[in-house]
């Protein structure tokens, strides 16, 4: 029974904690970064949030230990904790304030098989489920690094599943699956130790727990008899007193509670929904709304600080759909979803006094007849493009691309069958050329993956694409294997979607797109198949939510769309629709809801919306180009566009209306060196 008990604790449960646990006390307060902890393959996916839609844009991801199973963040923000399954340890990681970026510290060992962490409200302390030992380990944390100290161990019920801490911070509660009790503590606020109090009953297989802001009320998600159970809370002693239990939907593995206190939300694994529910302010009872869909196997649900949206896990779906509350009756209304890595169990999430906003910084061009790189600096307010000093590529420099961080650039040299890298001045955008390295026979395309750490090249000629390690402090590249393309001759174009689990290439003469699924630790690919695109594909672009992949087919004059299967990276083709001639480059706008086309046969940059749930192409406006454009970059903030035409030796620079899509022309074009035949657009986030 215990293993049985373990088995469906582990697939299924998730700490949510109390409403306040995985954000800043800030006020007024907004939503910032959310970090994604992946079972499956290992990693912490990193986003930020947009504060007035709650949509998640990927940020990249870190590597964490076996098989994560919860993550939460300190109430300042500035530390992140994952506990991870597999490793019996917590890693430890940093973020940075103003990007969301995770910096790994000393990871440190913890009981067998942990199942949450959580983080007190003080920020001095954190807890862990130990679901084997059947203990929660306490840790102190250096309020200076992060650092956690060496544990305290203190025995629990039976297969531990979760831990959440009142308001207060007073008082912790395990949820105990595999004796269905709730174990309740205080807590010294002085060492953080805990002193058990009485536990309680629950209903079967308690795998959730969480308490009200008000620290009035307490639930606990009962995944084997499908109910809530109610509690209130003793303010003095912490001690609870069994209400009446909500009935929930199949296997209920997590409950969280609105900002507010008025709303309660339980992830129903089995039914693939999240329940919604009303609380009655003076006996904490729960009033069932209507359900919503949540994707394949919902682990886990939290709310965000505002109180405006609401997040969801999709354990076998490899996403988190999104959810607008409405303020008044709490009930869930759909505004996305997004992709994760593989098997995500949790979010958490980081709040500030301030929204996220991108900046656009520089642009770069490389100029293929003059075998130089154009730099250009971004007027944040207009977009207007200042001149920097061009710098040497290599010869035929034909692709382009900025690593995630913004420090290093990259150049695939066609002629010369190398690679140029670059280092970025950050502050004026000047590039200083670092050691070049070999790549195949004729490089047409570069692109580095979200975490940083690869590089991938598409060698034309060789039909091969080249595989690179990229060194965190140089930015050097080093050669890792080539990996033949087989068939799907002539590579033109690659691209990595923005969870960083697969790589497409578009393949000129055999008119398909070639995907590949990644080795998260090595950057290794694997050949996942193919799907037909149109005549001569030259160009392939995912979009921002990762769900949808998009190609140029510059001989059939059409874009092909089609839908990415989430738990392999494979292709289902959806249509294709019509370009203008000889489309050649594609662009999807940061928000996900536009899409273009720069036509080098007729001069223009075709515009099109984008249906966000199927991915389809909705034609708008047409804007005129520069003679033959052959690249076109939206800049990170999605308010300018940039094009590059290969003939007129120009750059030309659009703003986009931020209701349709449509793109309006800049004052003036900028000129480049001879033939620009792609651009990259950099920016930073604030």
């Amino acid at each position: 029974m215990k293993t049985a008990v373990l088995i469906l604790a582990l697939l299924v449960s998730a700490s949510c904690g109390s409403g306040e646990s995985n954000s800043t006390n800030a006020t007024p307060t907004y939503p910032r970064f959310a970090y994604a902890a992946n079972y499956n393959d290992g990693t912490v996916s990193i986003y930020s949030v947009n504060a007035s839609t709650g949509q998640l844009r990927h940020s990249g991801y870190v590597a964490a230990q076996t098989h994560p199973r919860a993550v939460t963040v300190t109430p300042s923000g500035k530390f992140a904790y994952v506990a991870n399954y597999g490793s019996n340890s917590i890693s430890v990681y940093t973020v940075n304030q103003t990007t969301g970026a995770l910096t790994a510290g000393t990871a440190v060992t913890t009981g067998t098989a942990p199942l949450s962490v959580t983080v007190a409200p003080s920020g001095k302390f954190a807890y862990v489920t130990n679901s084997v030992d059947n203990t929660i380990s306490a840790y102190s944390i250096n309020q200076t690094s992060g650092a956690l100290s060496a544990r305290t161990d203190v025995a629990t019920g039976a297969t531990p599943s979760s831990v959440t801490i009142a308001p207060s911070g007073n008082f912790a509660y395990v949820a105990n699956s595999g004796n269905n009790t709730v174990s309740v503590y205080t807590i010294n606020q002085t060492t953080g130790a805990l002193t058990a109090g009485v536990p309680v009953a629950a209903g079967t297989t308690p795998v959730s727990v969480t308490v009200a802001p008000s620290g009035k009320f307490a639930y606990v998600a009962n995944s084997g008899s499908n109910t809530i159970s109610v509690y209130t809370v003793n303010q003095t002693t912490g001690a609870l007193t069994a209400g009446t239990a909500a009935l929930t939907e199949v296997t209920p593995t997590a409950v969280t509670v609105d900002p507010s206190g008025k709303f309660a939300y339980v992830a129903n694994y089995d039914s693939n929904t999240i329940s919604v529910y009303t609380i009655n302010q003076t006996t904490g009872g729960l009033t069932e709304g209507t359900s919503v869909a949540a994707g394949t196997n919902p682990a886990s649900v939290m709310v965000d600080p505002s109180g405006k949206f609401a997040y969801a896990t999709s354990f076998n779906s490899y996403a988190i759909p999104v959810y607008a509350i409405d303020q008044t009756t709490g009930a869930l209304n759909a505004a996305g979803t997004v992709s994760t890595g593989s098997g995500p169990v949790q979010v958490a999430m980081v709040s500030g006094t301030a929204a996220v906003t991108y900046v656009p910084k520089f642009v770069y061009a490389a100029n293929y007849a003059s075998d130089s790189i154009s730099v250009y600096g971004i007027n944040e307010s207009s977009g207007a493009l200042t001149a920097g000093a061009a710098v040497a590529a290599g010869t035929g420099p034909y692709g382009i691309a900025v690593d995630p961080s913004g420090k290093y650039a990259y150049v695939a040299n066609r002629s010369s069958n190398n690679v140029s890298v670059y280092t970025i001045d950050q502050t004026t955008g000047a590039l200083t050329a670092g050691t070049t390295v070999a790549a195949g026979t004729e490089p047409r395309s570069v692109v580095v993956d979200p975490s940083g750490r690869f590089a991938y090249v598409a060698n034309y000629g060789a039909s091969t694409i080249s595989v690179y390690t990229i060194n965190q402090t140089s930015g050097a590249l080093t050669a890792v294997t080539t990996v033949s393309v087989g068939t799907d001759t002539n590579p033109v174009s690659i691209a990595v979607d923005p969870s960083g689990r697969f790589l497409y290439t578009a393949s000129y003469t055999s008119f398909t797109i070639s995907a590949y699924a990644i080795d998260r630790t090595t950057g290794g690919l694997t050949a996942v198949g193919t799907a037909a695109a149109g005549t001569n594909p030259v160009s392939v672009v995912i979009d921002p939510t990762g769900r949808f992949a998009y190609a140029a087919n510059s001989g059939s004059n059409t874009i092909s769309v089609f839908t990415i299967t989430q738990t392999t990276g494979a292709l289902v083709k959806v249509t294709d629709v019509a370009a203008g001639t000889s489309p050649y480059s594609v662009a999807v706008d940061p928000t996900g809801k536009y899409f273009y086309a720069a036509n080098y046969g007729s001069d223009t940059i075709s515009s099109y919306t984008i249906g966000q749930s199927t991915g389809a192409l909705t034609a708008g406006t047409t804007a005129a180009s520069g003679k033959e454009p052959r690249s076109l970059a939206i800049d990170p903030s999605g308010t300018f566009a940039y094009a590059a035409n290969y003939y007129s030796n120009s750059i030309s620079r659009y703003t986009v209306n931020q209701t349709t899509g449509a793109l309006a022309a800049g004052a003036a074009t900028v000129a480049t060196a001879s033939s620009p035949i792609s651009l990259v657009v950099s920016g930073t986030v604030q």
